[in-house]
């Protein structure tokens, strides 16, 4: 029914900070943003620092709108975003969707992390197509008349919310960056959101040693995700959100036993585009 693929792209696989070191460089530098290519529209999940990267080098003759949904408002999540080319040329109508957190609305997160002794200028000066749109997490966002996304609250300090895309009443992507297993019910409500999907984007930032210090922290490890694969097979799950610290070498150490026993699992890489079935 398209005329063109429809596919992802990851355009920022990190989290805390973007890595430096060039043995960091196969699997990604920047922060946490993926673009879903559709043939009406580009939807960004994330505005981390992988923001740039997608606006730097989106077509000349594009004009496509751009719905931007923002998990939640930690810095890595939100650097990118007065950096993305698209908000100031007025080439694109540009929806920032803002989920209400913790009670308070995500626009005052924008507005103190983008605007003085932070930053130099503030929203402002983005261009008077650029909106923003409050939401809340267990409402449906209705992106046009045959696009949908669902969104769910799931745990991490401050709270996050969760994405699945609908089109033509099929779920075709998932996007849950960011999250702690406090309870075995928190890994059942990940499966029962994704599991009528085909890809899941999720975060498995530390092994189960490393999670021992950093309870609290608001991520998975890897066992988590072994749960999550083992009950959803047919879904292909993207490990994301990698660790600052960890190198090429060692993601594919930490993750070897978990992508050679689940063929459903695979690291997420920074540009890789994946096509959506």
């Amino acid at each position: 029914m398209e005329a063109e693929t429809e596919n992802f792209i990851f355009w920022g696989t990190r989290g805390g900070l973007p890595a430096g070191e060039v043995s960091s460089s196969k699997y990604g530098l920047a922060t946490s943003c993926v673009q879903l290519a559709l043939s009406d529209r580009h939807i960004i999940f994330d505005a981390g620092s992988g923001i740039s990267l997608f606006g730097k080098q989106i077509d000349q003759n594009d004009r496509k709108p751009i719905d931007i949904l923002i998990g939640h408002y930690h810095y890595d999540h939100l650097i990118g975003l007065p950096f993305c080319a698209p908000l100031f040329s007025g080439h694109h109508n540009v929806r920032i969707f803002l989920p209400e957190l913790d009670g308070g609305k995500g626009i005052n997160a924008i507005d103190k992390l983008i605007s003085p002794p932070l930053f130099p200028i503030s929203k402002e000066m983005f261009s008077e197509t650029v909106s923003f749109h409050s939401f809340v997490p267990g409402n449906t966002l209705k992106l046009d008349k045959i696009c949908s996304v669902e969104t769910s609250l799931f745990p991490h300090p401050g709270q996050n919310c969760g994405f699945k895309l609908k089109k033509f009443n099929k779920n075709t992507l998932c996007y849950i960056s960011d999250m702690e297993s406090n309870s075995k019910n928190t890994l059942d409500k990940v499966i029962e959101f994704s599991k009528v999907g085909t890809h899941l984007i999720i975060d498995s930032s530390y092994t189960r040693e490393e999670l021992k210090s950093r309870k609290g922290w608001g991520h998975l490890c890897l066992d988590d995700i072994e749960i999550i694969a083992s009950a959803i097979p047919e879904i292909q799950i993207f490990l994301y959100h990698h660790d600052i610290f960890k190198s090429d070498s060692q993601l594919e150490n930490d993750s070897y036993s978990i992508t050679s026993n689940y063929p459903n699992v695979r690291l997420a890489k920074q540009f890789d585009k994946i096509q959506l079935s």
